[in-house]
């Protein structure tokens, strides 16, 4: 971790659906710097991960705990990012131990708004149709603009064959 980002944890982000979904969503400080420190290091290139938690009793809510680094083969560009599954079974299998899940993907668009883009939404609805996720309810964090000095946060669940963008986007 940056020294910048150990003088200056951030605080934890809480995004929220009101509607039909009455979704809500829990991003750990831990799991937020550690997004910010990663696209921070990418520099000019997509960068992205796992994000790993639990879910809640009541209702339809997420605590995202952990946002991975990308894994080892994973390949990227200034507009692309493609995640290896290398080491992730494994890192899965010990969470699911401890009573975490994977509960969908998180990445970086450098210099851009944190909007799922049409790629983004395909991918998403795929994590959400099959099977091997075990995650019919995905969630997509963006994090956008140029970190650690400004950037913005969105989260997207898929649920049901929709996106729903949840509200709380926060700029730094």
């Amino acid at each position: 971790m940056t020294a910048a980002l150990c003088d200056r944890m951030p605080e934890p982000l809480e995004f929220r659906e009101g509607g039909p979904a009455g979704a809500s969503i829990w991003l750990s400080p831990d799991c937020i710097a550690s997004m910010i420190e990663a696209a921070a290091n990418a520099g000019r290139k997509e960068t992205g991960g796992i994000l790993i938690g639990r879910y809640g009793p009541d209702g339809w809510n997420a605590d995202i705990l952990e946002a991975t680094p990308k894994p080892k083969g994973s390949r990227s560009g200034w507009f692309w990012f493609q995640r290896s599954n290398n080491g992730l079974a494994e890192l899965l299998a010990e969470r699911w131990r401890v009573g975490q899940h994977y509960l969908g993907e998180w990445h970086f668009h450098p210099g851009g708004a944190p909007t799922p883009s049409a790629p983004d939404i395909r991918a998403m609805q795929k994590v959400a149709s099959e099977d091997a996720y075990r995650c019919p309810s995905p969630i997509l964090v963006i994090i956008g603009g140029r970190p650690p000095k400004s950037y913005a946060i969105s989260a997207t669940l898929f649920r049901d064959g929709m996106s729903i963008e949840l509200k709380n986007q926060v700029r730094r």
